[in-house]
């Protein structure tokens, strides 16, 4: 129960330091923060502790398939946000989300899906365009903003863990590293402060797919030699 605690009170902490940091610092430095493993890592623990090393494995695969989601999301965002409305490009971005979703669930072999999350994302980022130039005023955000963003991460960190227990740790996996705080995080900077700050707090997300990757690698590498090992 602490841990389920921990877990669920991480998330909307996570979401109240990123606007306070994209704030005070620039989109840039909350989409780094954004992009790393800083929910999925909990949620391991709790599926290790709870269900052992075989569980933990299948979660930590998990992560590694939502992460070409990740990717997805980031891309679509950052290239549709000069062009679309913030609803409209968080529309398309999770439409392209979904596929990217569909076809991680699909692939069985976790370094295959690992190696195309980090195509998507190199391929991204070298053809990602030059930001145009703004003078867009920021905007302050209006009270209830960020206590709802925070309202939103927890909910959904409660839905993997459930999900987990009712599906599976795999597709507990997948959810806990869905872009749901990119989700949250990317309209509001869109609207807020406009679409150039939006696009490069998901280029810089995108920045760090690698060192996200590594780490469910890690963790589903130690954890499948754990349970061979048996």
């Amino acid at each position: 129960m602490e841990i389920l605690l921990l877990r669920t009170a991480l998330a909307p902490s996570l979401v109240l330091l990123v606007s306070v940091v994209a704030r005070r610092s620039g989109p840039r430095r909350g989409g780094l923060l954004l992009g790393a493993p800083t929910t999925s890592g909990p949620f391991l623990l709790l599926v290790w502790l709870s269900g052992g090393s075989a569980a933990a494995a299948h979660a930590a695969r998990g992560n590694v398939a939502a992460q070409l989601v990740v990717a997805a999301f980031c891309v679509a965002y950052g290239r549709l946000a000069p062009v679309l409305r913030p609803a409209r490009t968080l529309t398309a971005a999770l439409a392209c989300a979904a596929g990217a979703c569909l076809i991680a669930a699909l692939c069985t072999d976790v370094w295959l899906t690992a190696a195309s999350a980090l195509a998507l994302a190199f391929a991204g980022l070298r053809a990602w365009p030059a930001p145009a130039p703004t003078r867009r005023p920021q905007r302050a955000a209006r009270s209830w903003e960020i206590p709802v963003r925070m309202a939103v991460s927890a909910s959904t960190v409660l839905l993997a863990v459930h999900t987990a227990a009712a599906l599976g740790s795999f597709a507990g996996g997948i959810l806990a590293a869905l872009p749901v705080l990119l989700a949250v995080m990317a309209p509001s900077t869109h609207r807020a402060t406009g679409a150039q700050a939006s696009a490069a707090m998901m280029r810089a997300a995108l920045t760090v797919t690698p060192v996200t990757l590594a780490f469910p690698l890690t963790a589903y590498t130690a954890f499948a030699a754990s349970v061979t090992t048996r």
